[in-house]
């Protein structure tokens, strides 16, 4: 996962509302614009801050962040709305589909297509290569909900790894034997050395397949998810690595609001790819970068291309004294290495924000410090790492730390000052955790 968000959405989303009247929570919504418009209604008949997905043919086109009244918006109104502020997106999309001459968003909708924007259309040579799902849990009340989602993924070719990092509990055992045991595709791994990158590599090194995603036991996956992140392989040669959109499950408390503002997952609706060469970010730090490349809870890697790189880092994940970065510390020697790294939006999942002050204030700190252990790394094992790195530091310090930067001057209004030291406690915090998880 990551901590400091570096990109601005590339589609139309809208202005967050004013920062001098931050809303405490927020409705969520999603419109598919290829079906008939329903209409949008608050829960409970008052006016509410809402936030709308817009998706044609399953790609995320914008969102949308408005005032919904009491009353709500009928269908005509809604399509009224979502056309001035998206209509340049929805028509380069239709332009795609060989579609020309729409002028307006219709109550029905604006239909379905087996067009070249369909993910079957999009993968590699036209294959379906076998891929591995694997989800790594320590258990919990979110898992079951996760492994519904999973189960029921539209890609043809795949088998469901369920990596459990906590096995001296019988929970987990329990869970797939009550309410999975019909499901010959799951396969349950036991790893019992505590440690998020410990747990990625055991269900890495379970499974044969061509193709291995990740993700976490606190989302929700989109009925698409993987077959998007094996598609996402055919956007450029090279590509080793495919990430995803995370958007937000709810936005229900003022700590989930500032979850997604201060983490920025949702920022980019649209493909890219990034390597060492021609496709590079403008950022002092890259690629030691974060915020720009995805998280680890929807990453999927070309097998062979991850054992190349030797795996995650056993030394770095939740679960370790070092407390993350094992995401960010891959994605960086995909890059160094030579590969590329595709981002698909159309790749979508919901993530479980914190919902409390106390947990947020927790993760904001893990955040930092696994960042702050995976430049330690960087610093300590490779001298040309290590002289990319010394020499790039006074800038991205000062990205980091600057009032006038864009990480921080994108902050809104009243954002806790407490948040911003946990963030900088814990990168403070990542060499010492880093030494700590090497002994």
């Amino acid at each position: 996962m990551t901590a400091l968000s570096t990109e601005s959405a590339t589609r139309a989303e809208t202005k967050a509302p004013s920062r001098s009247s931050r809303p405490v929570a927020m409705m969520l919504a999603e419109l598919e614009l290829s079906q008939p418009l329903s209409p949008l209604r608050p829960p409970a008949a008052t006016a509410q801050p809402a936030r709308l997905l817009v998706r044609l043919h399953g790609h995320p086109l914008g969102i949308i962040e408005l005032s919904l009244p009491e009353s709500g918006l009928e269908p005509s109104a809604l399509a009224a709305m979502v056309w001035a502020r998206l209509s340049g997106p929805i028509v380069s999309h239709l332009r795609g589909d060989g579609r020309t001459g729409v002028v307006g968003i219709p109550p029905q909708g604006l239909g379905s297509t087996q067009a070249a924007c369909s993910w079957r259309a999009s993968l590699p040579d036209g294959a379906a290569p076998a891929a591995a799902l694997i989800v790594n849990t320590c258990g919990g009340e979110r898992l079951y909900r996760t492994l519904v989602a999973a189960t029921a993924q539209d890609y043809p070719n795949f088998e469901l790894v369920v990596v459990d990092n906590r096995p001296t509990s019988p929970a987990v055992r329990n869970l797939l034997s009550e309410r999975f045991a019909g499901e010959p595709r799951l396969r349950y791994i036991a790893e019992e050395r505590p440690g998020l990158g410990r747990a990625r590599n055991a269900g890495l090194h379970s499974t044969s397949a061509e193709i291995v995603a990740f993700t976490d036991d606190d989302v929700l996956l989109d009925g698409s998810w993987l077959s998007w992140l094996v598609a996402g392989f055919g956007m450029s040669d090279r590509v080793g690595c495919v990430t995803g959109l995370i958007l937000p499950l709810e936005l229900e408390t003022p700590a989930q609001l500032l979850f997604e503002e201060f983490v920025g997952w949702s920022k980019r609706l649209e493909p890219k790819v990034w390597d060492s060469d021609r496709n590079r970010f403008d950022h002092p730090l890259y690629p030691y970068t974060v915020g720009i490349f995805g998280s680890g809870a929807s990453a999927a890697f070309r097998r062979e291309v991850l054992l190349e790189l030797g795996g995650f880092d056993d030394q770095l994940g939740i679960g370790t004294p070092a407390c993350g970065g094992e995401d960010l510390d891959v994605y960086t020697r995909l890059v160094l290495n030579g590969h590329r790294l595709a981002y698909q939006p159309a790749a979508m999942l919901w993530h479980a924000h914190p919902r409390d002050m106390q947990r947020l204030e927790r993760q904001t700190r893990l955040y930092g410090a696994g960042l702050g252990a995976m430049l330690t790394k960087h610093l300590v094992h490779s001298g040309r790492t290590r002289r990319e790195l010394l020499r790039r530091l006074p800038a991205g310090l000062a990205y980091a730390l600057g009032p006038r930067s864009p990480k921080n001057a994108r902050k809104p209004l009243g954002y806790p000052r407490r948040l911003t030291l946990f963030e900088l406690a814990g990168m403070a915090y990542g060499p010492i955790g880093y030494v700590r998880s090497r002994l």
